[in-house]
């Protein structure tokens, strides 16, 4: 089947975005990795690859990543705008895209990398540090095995003025 193959994306992780260019938005990395993904390909594992393509699995984490997707495509000219990608429904944008846009053969993403947090809280090259996930807050650190991992149980807030669950509870009475 022709939606399972296999295809290389252009991941650039130094540089930055540059708007407004005869294209729309432009990458100014000149160095950008290959990483080969398939259409089943989570975002996980993409943030896996890269890390483990740079060396970089234990030192840096992905906060996210950019992807100039094709907005129109005239004759030859094809002009770009800028996605964020954070998540598996995210990723699936720029397979529909490379589907939709055959003109466009290589798809290229911006990984914005962010130093690993360390559990006092500053950054360092240790490896026994406490690596958040790139995702959402709701998900659970991912720790090295010398480290245990630890989530604070989340209180509830009260005060006089306003009443917030921080579970995420909408309409719920706090303490209720």
């Amino acid at each position: 089947m022709a939606s399972e193959e296999s295809f290389v994306v252009l991941v650039h992780h130094r540089g930055s975005i540059k708007r407004k260019t005869r294209s729309g938005v432009k990458f100014t990395d000149k160095d950008p990795l290959c990483i080969i993904v398939r259409p089943t390909t989570s975002y996980d594992d993409l943030i896996s690859s890269v890390l483990r393509k740079l060396g970089l699995e234990c030192v840096k984490r992905v906060k996210k990543f950019f992807y100039r997707i094709p907005i129109t495509v005239l004759q030859e000219i094809v002009k770009y705008d800028c996605f964020t990608i954070g998540s598996d429904e995210d990723l699936q944008v720029m397979f529909q895209c490379r589907r939709q846009f055959p003109e466009v053969r290589t798809p290229e993403l911006l990984a914005k990398l962010v130093d690993v947090v360390s559990i006092s809280g500053g950054s360092n090259r240790n490896t026994t540090t406490l690596a958040t996930t790139a995702r959402s807050s709701s998900r659970h650190a991912v720790a090295s095995s010398s480290v245990p991992a630890y989530e604070p149980p989340v209180q509830p807030v009260v005060s006089p003025s306003f009443a917030i669950d921080l579970n995420g509870s909408v309409g719920d009475e706090v303490g209720t």
